[in-house]
C-alpha cells in the first residue's frame, strides 16, 4: 500500500522537504557511482555501507546521520518507496512543525531509529524508513482523523491515515519478533513511529506547536469530556431534569405562583446545577457531532449551549468552537466575527492561539 495523497493541504511550500528529498537523490547517485566506478563494485558497496551507513562496530559520530542519505544500491525502490511516504507525510508535517523544525524533527527521529536498531542488532544500517515512521508518526499526531489515498491492488482507494500507519506498525511490530524479513529494520519503523507520535504529543502539549482542532490532544480531551459528562449524568438518572415540575411535595426547587384563568398555579423554577448539566450535556454532545463532520448539527447544539447558560465556565469554549465552525467549517467571516467577539476571558490559555488565529482569519 503506498500512499499518494492525504486530504490535509499544507499551508505553505515545503521546501525543507523537498530539500531533504533532493539531497538523498543526489547522496544516492553519488553513492551509484561510486560502487559502479571501482574495480570490484561489491566491495565498495561493502566499504561505502561501513563508512556512511550506520553500524555498531567500527562506529563513528557521523553515521546516525548519514546512514539516512544511504539506500540500497541493489535497487531503486528502497529510495523510492521513502521518499513517496516522506512527500505524502512531510509536506504536511512541515507546515505545523514550521521549517527549521520539520528538519530538527526529521534528523532526531532518524538517529533515535537509528541507534534502537543498532542496539538490537548488530547488522549495519541504511536508508531513510526511521525517520520517513517518525514523520508519519508526527502526521498522525497532528491529523488523527486524516484520511489518505493509497495505491493498492492496482486501484486507488480511500483510507484513515490512522489505519495505514497502524498496519505498517503491527506488520513492524511482528517484524520485530522475528516474523518478518530479516534484512528489513522493523526495531528502527517501530521505535520511528513511536518516537513521531511521542515527541510531537509533547511539542503540542507543550505549547511549542500550535495546538488545532484537528490533533489528537484536542480529541482526547473531547473524548475525556464526553467520558466525565456521562459519568456525571449516570450519576443523575431518576432525578428531575432541568425543565421538569418537581414532584408533588417534593423541595426539589423554589416555587414561583403563574397566574391562570380562575386559579393559580405552580411550577418549579429551573435548578441552577441542572441547567449547567444541561448545557454542558448540550456542549458535549456538540463536540461529538464536530468530531464525526456533522458541523451543522454541532453548530446547532453549541450555540443551544450557550444560550442555555451563557455564563458557565466552560460557554467561551463553546463559543471559540462556534465561531471555528463559522471560519473554516461553514465559512461564515461575519457570524465567525460576531462569535469571537462575544468570548471573555474564560477560555484557556492553551486555546488562546486557536483564537488569535481565527481573529485573523476572519478579519483577512
Amino acid at each position: 500500500m503506498i500512499p499518494i495523497a492525504t486530504d490535509q493541504q499544507a499551508r505553505r511550500t515545503p521546501v525543507m522537504t523537498m530539500a531533504v528529498i533532493g539531497a538523498t537523490f543526489v547522496a544516492y547517485l553519488a553513492e551509484m557511482s561510486a560502487i559502479r566506478g571501482a574495480a570490484d563494485p561489491e566491495l565498495a558497496a561493502v566499504g561505502l555501507v561501513r563508512q556512511w551507513g550506520l553500524c555498531r562496530e567500527g562506529f563513528r559520530w557521523w553515521q546516525p546521520v548519514t546512514y539516512l542519505l544511504m539506500h540500497d544500491p541493489s535497487g531503486v525502490m528502497h529510495l523510492l518507496g521513502n521518499m513517496v511516504f516522506l512527500w505524502v507525510f512531510g509536506s504536511v508535517t512541515e507546515s505545523r512543525l514550521g521549517r527549521a523544525g520539520f528538519l530538527a524533527f526529521y534528523v532526531a527521529g532518524g538517529i533515535a531509529a537509528g541507534l534502537l536498531q543498532i542496539w538490537e542488532s548488530p547488522s549495519p544500517v541504511i536508508g531513510a524508513s526511521g525517520a520517513v515512521a517518525a514523520t508519519s508518526g508526527a502526521f498522525i499526531a497532528l491529523y488523527p482523523r486524516g484520511r489518505v489515498l493509497v495505491w493498492f491492488l492496482l486501484s486507488a482507494v480511500n483510507m484513515p491515515a490512522l489505519l495505514l500507519v497502524g498496519i505498517y506498525f503491527a506488520l513492524d511490530l511482528l517484524g520485530a519478533f522475528g516474523a518478518g524479513p530479516g534484512n528489513i529494520g522493523h526495531v528502527a519503523h517501530v521505535g520511528g513511529t513511536v518516537f513521531g507520535v511521542a515527541v510531537t504529543l509533547a511539542l503540542v502539549g507543550t505549547g511549542l506547536v500550535r495546538r488545532t482542532d484537528m490533533d489528537m490532544l484536542f480529541l482526547l480531551k473531547q473524548w475525556r469530556r464526553r467520558r466525565e459528562m456521562r459519568a456525571a449524568l449516570d450519576g443523575h438518572r431518576g432525578a428531575a431534569g432541568p425543565w421538569e415540575s418537581a414532584p408533588r411535595g417534593g423541595a426539589g426547587g423554589a416555587r414561583i405562583a403563574v397566574s391562570g384563568v380562575g386559579a393559580a398555579s405552580a411550577v418549579a423554577a429551573p435548578d441552577p446545577a441542572g441547567i449547567e448539566r444541561a448545557a454542558a450535556r448540550l456542549a458535549d454532545e456538540g463536540s461529538a457531532a464536530f468530531a464525526r463532520g456533522d458541523f451543522a448539527r454541532a453548530l446547532e447544539l453549541l450555540e443551544r449551549s450557550v444560550s442555555v447558560a451563557p455564563t458557565r465556565a466552560a460557554a467561551d469554549e463553546s463559543r471559540l468552537m462556534v465561531a471555528l465552525i463559522h471560519a473554516r467549517k461553514l465559512p461564515n467571516a461575519a457570524r465567525a466575527r460576531e462569535w469571537l467577539a462575544q468570548v471573555g476571558p474564560g477560555l484557556p490559555e492553551a486555546l488562546r492561539p486557536l483564537l488569535d488565529d481565527l481573529r485573523a482569519e476572519a478579519s483577512a
